[in-house]
């Protein structure tokens, strides 16, 4: 079924991939940006581009206006700078994602995905987790457990999509590892044994349209590739991709322990990452 489809965060890192994706499939893709300099932008490639802001209740009131579903994609990640500021990236997932669902209800919008994080389990050391674990967020994410909870309380046709780490173009993830590696300064958490559950923007960006156009209604999805990886294996292959030697153990900078499945998506909606692994989205 071809739809007008509502996407906050359309510039995104996320966004990018999930636009022409949708276009691909003949959805009417209106984006709610927050300039007229990207709606231009837009807009020359075919987007119905509307100025709206998710911090702003009533510009999306007037943005959803004839839209049939709508895409929760706006995320503001502070930099890995020292000052980790996660204030703004909290009110869009609080406050924003109100106005959203508030927003849909009054346009009647039938059909909502919200991108969510697998960092909300927690740390699982040696575990598998799959979608029925119960959330254990740290308390600089407890935003994303509200936002979900936002979710599951309303009355539309709900999904949401826990992403794994992202990593992949606009992300800055690898780029960060690679060029940590070559100055010396890449260092493996503790022991190197705790794991992490990675995703390719480019595998994330299907999921979404899976969902938007197929998904059960209050369905909730891991999208993380097919193999875990420990940072130990993952910093030594990066290392070696760039000519370093091996980085050390012993990082002070622990990191939680995280491997989780993606078994319920494939089966259910049928994706499968073009990535499986972080060895081919690093290549």
């Amino acid at each position: 079924m071809i739809m007008r489809i509502a996407v906050v965060g359309a510039t995104g890192v996320l966004g990018r991939h999930v636009v022409p994706r949708l276009q691909e499939r003949g959805h009417d893709v209106r984006a709610i940006v927050q300039d007229e300099g990207r709606a231009a932008g837009l807009r020359r490639l075919g987007v119905d581009a509307v100025i709206g802001d998710i911090l702003d209740a009533e510009s999306l009131r007037r943005a959803l206006h004839g839209c049939e579903a709508v895409l929760h994609l706006a995320t503001r990640i502070p930099k890995n700078d020292g000052a980790r500021d996660w204030s703004e990236n909290d009110r869009i997932r609080r406050d924003g994602t109100r106005h959203l669902l508030e927003a849909a209800a009054a346009n009647r919008v039938g059909r909502y995905v919200q991108q969510s994080i697998v960092m909300l389990y927690g740390d699982r050391g040696a575990a598998i987790v799959d979608e029925s674990v119960r959330l254990e967020p740290q308390p600089f994410i407890q935003s994303a457990l509200e936002m979900e909870q936002q979710v599951h309380a309303c009355a539309l046709h709900w999904s949401i999509l826990r992403g794994g780490y992202f990593y992949g173009p606009g992300t800055g993830m690898e780029d960060g590892w690679r060029k940590a590696a070559r100055d010396g300064t890449l260092q493996i958490p503790g022991d190197g044994t705790a794991r992490i559950s990675l995703i390719h923007v480019a595998d994330m960006a299907p999921a979404v349209l899976l969902a938007t156009e197929s998904a059960a209604a209050g369905s909730i999805y891991n999208v993380v590739d097919d193999q875990p990886v420990t940072y130990a294996e993952l910093y030594r292959w990066v290392a070696a991709q760039t000519g370093a030697p091996d980085p050390p153990l012993g990082s002070q900078t622990l990191r939680p322990s995280l491997a989780c499945s993606n078994a319920r998506i494939k089966r259910e909606l049928g994706w499968s990452p073009a990535y499986p692994t972080f060895r081919a989205g690093l290549a």
